[in-house]
């Protein structure tokens, strides 16, 4: 079966996710995207409901699609995740005959990323709710999986970037990405990526694709629910902390115009991102965090730069996606494999400079 405009409707009813007093009434709203799925967004007064359905029937999306269904179903009905519950969206059920997952939809709202580009500032508040959010979640449930079907269903797969340096070693003839290419030429980067490679542990649920774009901020501008939950793994809860300080340092360094490299000017609106205004918020947002946690000064301080060193790994999985079947560097990839030698050469150093520690 397949959604469309016409079907939803009779679906949802049957299915028992819409009131029919609701639809006879006139509240009800509905826009359909297409992507790698199929997303039916329907606004009701009361509550939205944001459906969404496989387009591809392959194996690998069935699994996304799993992955999200089954994270909003432990996170909302396993006590272990009672606080986290209330940070993303409400589960309505999950068909998987069809590969349909109906979640809540919230309407009227943009994510970090659009705020923060419309209101040219970085939000001390939002970096605060998301530090929080993080926390909620954050915490070794090792003990817990043999008693929880849910957690048993995750693979605990490291991150496809962290083997960079295996890829290259095994095929340094068969690579076509760019970036790649680059790094395979730069054996001192490909160790150190190794390097942090074998620091992963795998003691956590983590979301596995943290982003601004993934932190829905309310029409009160002030709760922030996180969404997108399709890479959810168990794995090491610094990758998820990374993926905020990625948002951040990615904003800077592709703030700059990618015509001339040499030039360093920076688009025009963009010149709020700098390294001074992102660094105090990156540390209220750490110091947060890290109290939610009850880190030692000596743990923190570990952990800050073991997320700084994911952090530049993560953005070179970014330059990688930014340069997929591009003949030629990007000049901002080049500034973002520059940016993160730099900080994997000396991320304690780099973390004093910035002053996120003593």
């Amino acid at each position: 079966m397949r959604l469309t405009k016409k079907n939803i409707t009779h679906y949802l009813l049957d299915k028992g996710f819409l009131e029919p007093s609701s639809f006879m009434s006139g509240d009800y709203l509905l826009t359909q995207t297409q992507s790698r799925n199929s997303i039916f967004k329907i606004q009701q007064q009361a509550h939205g409901l944001f459906v969404k359905q496989l387009v591809a029937q392959d194996s690998t999306n069935s699994y996304l699609m799993q992955k999200d269904a089954t994270s909003h179903y432990l996170i909302h009905q396993s006590d272990l995740y009672k606080e986290t519950a209330n940070h993303i969206p409400d589960y309505y059920g999950y068909d998987p005959y069809h590969n349909i997952l109906v979640t809540e939809y919230f309407a009227n709202t943009k994510n970090v990323h659009e705020v923060t580009y419309r209101d040219k500032k970085l939000s001390k508040e939002h970096a605060v709710k998301m530090g929080h959010i993080l926390a909620s979640f954050h915490f070794d449930i090792t003990e817990k999986i043999k008693d929880n079907s849910s957690l048993q269903f995750f693979s605990k797969q490291i991150p496809w970037v962290l083997n960079t340096g295996q890829l290259l070693n095994a095929n340094p003839n068969g690579i076509t990405n760019t970036v790649i290419s680059e790094i395979h030429k730069h054996q001192d980067l490909v160790q150190k990526i190794e390097k942090v490679a074998a620091q992963w542990e795998t003691t956590s649920l983590i979301h596995g694709d943290i982003k601004w774009m993934n932190f829905i901020v309310m029409p009160n501008n002030e709760d922030v629910k996180l969404v997108d939950w399709e890479i959810a793994d168990l794995g090491d809860p610094l990758w998820d902390v990374a993926g905020v300080f990625q948002s951040y340092f990615s904003a800077w360094v592709l703030s700059f115009n990618n015509q001339n490299i040499q030039q360093h000017q920076q688009i025009q609106g963009n010149e709020f991102l700098s390294v001074e205004s992102i660094t105090p918020v990156v540390k209220l947002l750490w110091n947060t965090y890290a109290e939610k946690q009850e880190f030692t000064p000596a743990e923190s301080k570990k952990k800050l730069l073991k997320s700084l060193s994911y952090m530049s790994i993560r953005m070179i999985q970014t330059a990688f996606e930014n340069n997929v079947a591009q003949k030629q560097l990007h000049p901002n990839s080049v500034r973002i494999l520059q940016f993160c030698n730099h900080i994997l050469g000396n991320a304690e150093g780099i973390a004093k400079q910035w002053n996120l520690i003593d």
